[in-house]
């Protein structure tokens, strides 16, 4: 008996060192899972608020482009409209002189008849 009672306390002394290792590895599996879980929700919240800045600064840069070529086409439809005024300026201008240039010739038509 004494050589089964060697080799049981020997089975029982691996299965205890065994089994010291098992729940060793299961806190560190444990651990290894929170931190896992812990380092995915950072991620994830990371890459929400980097599509929200990205979203933000997009959007930003629509406005701002926006803004500008309206402001240019603004003051292209501004330079434009004063060449109208100066336009219709000159031809008030013309027609005037055209009138006053034919009041003048009924005159003399007038003058030379009598």
């Amino acid at each position: 008996m004494e050589i089964i009672n060697p080799q049981i306390k020997e089975l029982e002394q691996k299965y205890l060192e065994l089994q010291n290792a098992m729940s060793h590895m299961r806190g560190e599996l444990n651990e290894v899972k929170r931190i896992s879980g812990d380092t995915t929700r950072q991620t994830i919240w990371q890459f929400v608020i980097f599509t929200i800045t990205m979203a933000a600064i997009l959007l930003g840069g629509i406005k701002y482009q926006t803004d500008t070529l309206r402001n240019e086409m603004n003051a292209r439809f501004e330079a434009v409209n004063s060449r109208f005024d100066a336009m219709n300026q000159r031809f008030d201008q013309s027609e005037k002189n055209i009138t006053a240039r034919f009041e003048d010739l009924k005159q003399e038509v007038r003058a030379g008849r009598k």
